[in-house]
C-alpha cells in the first residue's frame, strides 16, 4: 500500500519513528517525548478500531523548534485533530484559530479538533478527567467529596491550570494551594481559581511544612517524577527518580547518544536524588493520615511521590482514570465528533464503546 501523503513529511519533523498501519487519516499526540511513555496511542487505537474509524493515532516527539510545523501539517493534512501534552499546552494557544470556553478559562489546550477547512479549535478536557478520577464512580472514589477540602496542586503549568480551574467550583468553603518552580506562574494559576470563587494561596516550596498538616488532597501536576529523557538546548536530564513533593534540581549532560546519558547520568544525579528524597519522606509524614496523593503522572505506575506515600500508610493513585476519562471525552466530544456522525453511531452507546474499549486497553 502506497503510504499516506502526509507521512513523509510529518516523519520529517519528530525524532520517533511513525507508523501509518495502513490508515489513510491520523491524530497525533504532540509533546517532548510522548513515545517514550504515553498510554494514549495505547488506548486510542483500539477505540479507533473498535468504532470503524479510519485514523491512527501516534505519538510525535516534537523538539520545540518543530513545533509550528507539526501544527501546520494537523491543519493541511488528512487529520481528525490532535491531543497536545507536556511541554506544549501553553505554547500550542496562539497557533490555533480558536479556543473553546473550557480552554480559554484554563489558558492551556491538551485537546485540537481539525474542522472543515483546516480550521483548528483548541479545547481541554484534563480538568473534567481529573474530577472524574478523585470522584466520579461512589463506589470508587478517592474523595467522598470536594466540598470544603484544602489541596495541595504541585505545578503550574497546563496540567495545573487545567486542575485548578476544575477544582477551584467544587471546593466551596475550602482552599487551593498552589506550589510551583516560578511563583510567579503559581500566582497566576492561584488567581484563576480566585476568580472562580474559590480561596486560593501560593506557598513557596520552602514553606511547605507548615501547611501540610492540614492538607486532604495533595495533587502533583507537574512532570517530576515521569519517565523518560527530557531533551532540550541545554542537555538531556530525567524527572523519573524524582519526587514532586520535594525541590529537584536534575543535572542537564550535554546531548550524546542514549546509551551515553543512561550511563553518566546516575552518578551525577546521585546527591541531588538523595537530597530530594530526604525531603519527600519527612514532608509526607506531616501529611494527614486520611490525606489522599494524586499524581497526574501514570509512566511510571507508581513514581517516587506515591511510593513515599504508600510507606506513610496513605491512599494515593496515579493518572490512569484520569488519563482514561479525558481521552474518551477527548475523543467522543471532540476530534472524532464528525466521523462518529457520520457513521450514524449513537453518542451514549459510543461513550460507552469508547469508555469500556479505553480502560480494557489501557491495563494490558
Amino acid at each position: 500500500m502506497v503510504p499516506p501523503a502526509w507521512l513523509e513529511p510529518l516523519q520529517a519533523l519528530v525524532d520517533n519513528r511513525l507508523d501509518a498501519r495502513d490508515r489513510t487519516r491520523f491524530i497525533g499526540l504532540i509533546g517532548d517525548h510522548p513515545s517514550s511513555y504515553a498510554r494514549s496511542p495505547r488506548i486510542w487505537n483500539p477505540a479507533l478500531d473498535a468504532l470503524g474509524i479510519d485514523a491512527v493515532y501516534l505519538p510525535l516527539d516534537v523538539p520545540a523548534d518543530r513545533l509550528a510545523a507539526v501544527v501546520d501539517i494537523v491543519r493541511r493534512a488528512d487529520c481528525l485533530g490532535a491531543n497536545v501534552t507536556v511541554p506544549y499546552k501553553i505554547d500550542v494557544l496562539p497557533l490555533l484559530d480558536d479556543v473553546d470556553e473550557t480552554a480559554r478559562a484554563v489558558g492551556a489546550v491538551n485537546t485540537i479538533t481539525r474542522g472543515r477547512r483546516g480550521r483548528l479549535i483548541g479545547s481541554n478536557t484534563d480538568g473534567a478527567g481529573l474530577l472524574e478520577a478523585l470522584a466520579g464512580d461512589a463506589s470508587d472514589s478517592l474523595m467522598v467529596s470536594l466540598e470544603g477540602a484544602r489541596v495541595l496542586l504541585i505545578g503550574a503549568g497546563g496540567a495545573g491550570r487545567a486542575a485548578a480551574a476544575a477544582l477551584a467550583p467544587r471546593l466551596g468553603g475550602g482552599e487551593l494551594l498552589v506550589t510551583n518552580r516560578h511563583l510567579d506562574r503559581a500566582a497566576a494559576v492561584a488567581r484563576s481559581a480566585t476568580d472562580r470563587g474559590c480561596r486560593s494561596a501560593v506557598i513557596p516550596d520552602v514553606s511547605l511544612e507548615e501547611y501540610l498538616p492540614a492538607v486532604d488532597l495533595v495533587i502533583n501536576a507537574s512532570s517530576r517524577g515521569q519517565a523518560g529523557i527530557r531533551k532540550s538546548p541545554a542537555g538531556w536530564t530525567c524527572l523519573e527518580p524524582y519526587s514532586a513533593l520535594a525541590p529537584a534540581t536534575p543535572p542537564a549532560l550535554p546531548s550524546s547518544s542514549e546509551e551515553a546519558f543512561l550511563a553518566a547520568w546516575p552518578a551525577r544525579s546521585a546527591a541531588d536524588v538523595t537530597a530530594n528524597h530526604a525531603v519527600s519522606r519527612a514532608r509526607v509524614r506531616r501529611l494527614s493520615t486520611r490525606a489522599v496523593v494524586y499524581d497526574m503522572v501514570y509512566a511510571p505506575l507508581e513514581t517516587v511521590t506515591l511510593r513515599h506515600a504508600r510507606e506513610a500508610g496513605l491512599l494515593g493513585a496515579n493518572g490512569r482514570q484520569m488519563n482514561v476519562a479525558q481521552a474518551v471525552i477527548a475523543f467522543v466530544d471532540h476530534i472524532c465528533t464528525e466521523a462518529l456522525a457520520a457513521a450514524g453511531l449513537d453518542p451514549a452507546a459510543v461513550r460507552a464503546t469508547a469508555t469500556r474499549v479505553m480502560s480494557h486497553a489501557w491495563e494490558g
